[in-house]
């Protein structure tokens, strides 16, 4: 039942996100040199709070936790390392749950797909990212690591200036050995 539920929800969001690149207008001279974009910040650093949740091997797992974010920016484009430290409790029964932790690591991409500019310091942002990445779960003697494959959105407002800074909330699905999941976080960064 749950296989089939995030399946249909996966097809959907990759249905609308189809909408969105044929909805968008197509310009020659569109590149990250585009005058219209502030680019990302050349080196930015940002902390956050987050959450996830997903099923392993058939049991439901979730926690929450700390964030950690190092940026490299390129015009409309963003390589980033990212590192959590969230709780992690695994459902192993209706009744029964084990306590532990996840760490993780990732390297990822973020593209900058809109900005609104409504005031000149202040940006209205829109970001496309993905990540591959490593989880490292612990639960009393139980171990397991697992790669897992990142994709989702992101929006933000951005103060423009010698530091950028900057408020994200960004929304993920996560794909783990067979297993599908989400990500959702809150960072802050300059």
């Amino acid at each position: 039942m749950a296989v089939s539920c995030v399946s249909s929800g996966v097809r959907h969001i990759l249905i609308a996100l189809a909408f969105v690149a044929i909805s968008t207008p197509a310009h020659a001279e569109d590149d990250d040199e585009d005058a219209y974009f502030a680019a990302f910040g050349k080196h930015t650093l940002a902390a956050g709070f987050g959450g996830h949740g997903g099923r392993i091997d058939g049991h439901g797992e979730g926690g929450m936790g700390a964030m950690l974010e190092l940026g490299y920016g390129r015009g409309r484009w963003q390589y980033t390392a990212e590192g959590d430290v969230e709780s992690s409790d695994l459902r192993t029964t209706e009744m029964t749950t084990l306590p532990g932790r996840r760490l993780r690591g990732a390297l990822g991409v973020r593209w900058l797909a809109r900005q609104f500019i409504p005031v000149d310091p202040l940006g209205v942002e829109m970001y496309l990212h993905a990540a591959a990445g490593l989880s490292s779960y612990r639960w009393m003697n139980e171990r397991s690591q697992r790669p897992d494959l990142t994709v989702g959105v992101g929006s933000g407002v951005r103060r423009f200036g010698r530091h950028d800074i900057f408020v994200r909330l960004d929304v993920d699905l996560v794909f783990s050995k067979g297993d599908a999941g989400f990500a959702a976080g809150v960072v802050a960064g300059w």
